[in-house]
């Protein structure tokens, strides 16, 4: 089968090859998707880097975190998923960028029928993400304010919808005049330039000098600790992503910033599972898969209203995924990028 592979740690311009490797196979509680359609995610250039990644494999290896396609097979325990169009995570957030991918049956879920296979692709992480993060983890509230770190991207659009949805007042923070407009047209009730605005006085401004009750970072980096003063009191604060920190979220902020605020820091990590067996020692601590079983049917009954889309940016081949982690790490995207795997053939 064919498959994006990084061939050796460097930049995705350099390292990244289209290559025909076997069909991976499937284990006990694990299906063989053949895939259609899989995403683009920023971690993917850590990962093709060799930086910080939550899990991290030596080259070479396929890139791919999440798919749409049809399962062919199946091991013990999963064989009812046989047959079905799904939505599903790649094992070990692996693999996905290929004609064939396996995937834990626990992070699998039937696809949307109202969406075509690539608009699927864009669909499951990033709304379960924001759902775990906005519903599950901060509980937002109708009439509270919600801070949007990195709003322009994938996740980020699917955090101001649900926001929106919720009744919240959504504020999109994103680089540029374009993108600020991307997320006004999206339902944010406005959007702001940091590369040219002054952040704690334009939220402040925008919440009557209260701060944001919820902040959904997808960036972290160099702006955390003035995103941190933004913050209301009592409010709380969700480390989603770490796209702006070379050293992936683990270099360490002061806390003594937190405790001054009077905020909470709250974790946010999508990856069902019943338990996280080794990894645990290392804080891993994934959600039971019952919890992404009622995430998904929330989410199915959203889409199906109209009120959530999944905002595919645009769909490329598989030849050109290294330019497109290219384009995604100089901020040069909008919204999902997604490989067109059945289109590559």
């Amino acid at each position: 089968m064919r498959a994006v592979q990084v061939v050796q740690n460097g930049a995705p311009l350099d390292v990244i090859e289209v290559r025909d490797i076997a069909v991976p196979e499937v284990g006990p509680g694990e299906v063989l998707v053949a895939v259609s359609a899989a995403s683009v995610n920023f971690g993917d250039i850590a990962r093709t880097r060799g930086g910080v990644a939550t899990v991290q494999m030596p080259p070479p290896f396929t890139l791919g975190m999440d798919v749409c396609g049809v399962v062919e097979a199946a091991g013990d325990g999963a064989e009812s998923w046989i047959g079905r169009r799904v939505v599903a995570m790649a094992k070990q957030s692996f693999g996905g960028m290929a004609e064939f991918a396996v995937c834990a049956a626990t992070g699998v879920f039937d696809a949307p029928p109202e969406l075509d296979d690539l608009a699927a692709a864009g669909f499951l992480l990033p709304f379960h993400t924001s759902y775990v993060g906005l519903h599950r983890r901060a509980r937002l509230q109708a009439g509270e304010s919600l801070l949007v770190v990195g709003a322009a991207s994938s996740v980020g659009t699917a955090a101001m919808q649900l926001g929106v949805v919720a009744g919240a007042k959504v504020i999109a923070l994103a680089g540029g005049a374009a993108k600020g407009k991307y997320c006004t047209d999206l339902g944010a009730s406005t959007s702001i330039d940091y590369l040219a605005e002054d952040l704690f006085d334009r939220v402040m401004a925008e919440t009557d000098n209260r701060g944001a009750d919820v902040v959904f970072d997808l960036v972290g980096g160099d702006l955390t600790e003035t995103i941190w003063t933004c913050v209301a009191r009592e409010g709380r604060y969700l480390p989603v992503g770490f796209n702006g920190e070379a050293a992936g979220g683990l270099s360490g902020k002061p806390l003594r910033k937190v405790s001054i605020g009077n905020f909470s820091v709250m974790g946010v990590m999508v990856s069902y599972s019943p338990g996280a067996g080794p990894m645990r020692r290392f804080g891993m601590n994934p959600l039971p898969p019952e919890v992404g079983t009622q995430v998904h049917a929330a989410l199915r009954e959203l889409l199906a209203s109209g009120a959530i889309t999944p905002m595919v940016g645009r769909c490329i081949t598989m030849d050109q995924v290294g330019a497109a982690l290219d384009d995604h790490e100089n901020r040069r995207t909008q919204g999902r990028t997604v490989v067109d795997i059945a289109g590559s053939r």
